[in-house]
Formats: structure tokens, sequence, C-alpha cells
């Protein structure tokens, strides 16, 4: 064992170890997520719905129009996190000028 490392490794008593402590972090843009579920979802409605019609099946497509549903909650989502993650504007908007005299 090095010197550095003998020492009781407790997080009480006022001492540093020097080190940087981090921890993982999410990742800084979700669109790859967003697109990965669109697109399954999407091949997953074409189908239930080819399958859905070609049996017969109202189940089959019932279950094709609510994950399209879901298809558009997830980009709803997306476009909510991309305006989340967008740098404000600097000037020229009325809405962010406050009130004017």
């Amino acid at each position: 064992m090095d010197q550095e490392n003998e020492h009781e490794h407790g997080h009480g008593g006022g001492h540093g170890h020097g080190g940087r402590h981090e921890h993982p972090s999410a990742p800084k843009s979700f669109s790859a997520a967003f697109a990965t579920g669109i697109l399954l979802n999407l091949g997953l409605v074409v189908v239930e719905i080819v399958y859905g019609v070609a049996s017969h099946s109202m189940t089959l497509v019932a279950d094709a129009v609510h994950n399209l549903g879901d298809v558009l909650g997830l980009g709803m989502s997306w476009a909510a996190a991309a305006v989340a993650l967008a740098k404000p504007p600097t000037a020229g908007l009325m809405a962010f000028a406050g009130p004017q005299s």
C-alpha cells in the first residue's frame, strides 16, 4: 500500500484527500435516446397495423394507435427537452424586455 492510502477512509474528520470526487452525470442531450425510442415505436406501429389488418385483429390495430400516441408523446418530450437546453435570446424580443412605459 502506498502512504497516501494507509489512513482510515472516513468522510468525517475535516480532512481532504486532494483528489476530485465526482459522480457520473446525465448526458448533455438525450436526442439519441428520443430518436431511438421514436423509431422503434414507429416500427412497432407499422408492424402491428400490417399484421392487424391482415389478420382482421382490432386488438393489434388498437395497440398500434396507442403506440402512435406514445410516439407523439416522445416527440413532444424531445421538443421540450430541446427548448429547455436552448440558450435564451440575448435581445430583441419584447417578451423578455419587460414592461414598456
